[in-house]
């Protein structure tokens, strides 16, 4: 076996994972997102072809075989207790340097974060657990405090 062919072997199946809420980007930015990272011959793991209804069990080894994620960021992602279930696997990911994650903060502004994570979890109710809830905050902070990419609706990013 050739040196190559033991390294193509090591690298992961899917090299960057991209954690976003498909309401607000899956059709616009995540599209043209994943087809740039396709075009520059990057590996890229969308959740497109999961089946609906499981649970994150096939979505956590996704982020496992991954060496960096991309976690974009919308108004509504707060909403999806399925991207902060991600959102705090990739940081224990991160917090063992098993990975690199990159914040986009697509048409929202890092600051506004916390306080959507709040409302989302007053409006729905959907999370009784401290545990969680602390958990989700943690690394929604860890996100924040990371250089990231701002995308305010026009074409051109600024660097946060």
């Amino acid at each position: 076996m050739t040196p190559t062919t033991v390294q193509e072997q090591q690298l992961p199946l899917h090299q960057v994972f991209l954690n976003f809420r498909g309401f607000d980007g899956r059709y616009s930015f995540i599209s043209h997102l994943e087809a740039a990272l396709k075009t520059a011959e990057i590996n890229v793991f969308i959740d497109t072809k999961e089946e609906r209804g499981k649970d994150l069990t096939s979505l956590f080894r996704r982020i496992e075989e991954s060496n960096m994620a991309l976690v974009v960021f919308s108004e509504s992602y707060m909403e999806s207790e399925w991207c902060l279930k991600e959102l705090a696997k990739i940081k224990e990911r991160v917090d063992d340097n098993k990975l690199v994650a990159i914040p986009i903060f697509f048409k929202v502004e890092p600051t506004e974060l916390e306080n959507l994570l709040n409302v989302a979890c007053q409006t729905h109710g959907n999370v009784h657990d401290t545990h969680i809830l602390n958990k989700w905050k943690e690394a929604l902070k860890c996100m924040k405090s990371r250089m990231g990419l701002e995308l305010k609706g026009n074409r051109y990013c600024d660097l946060t």
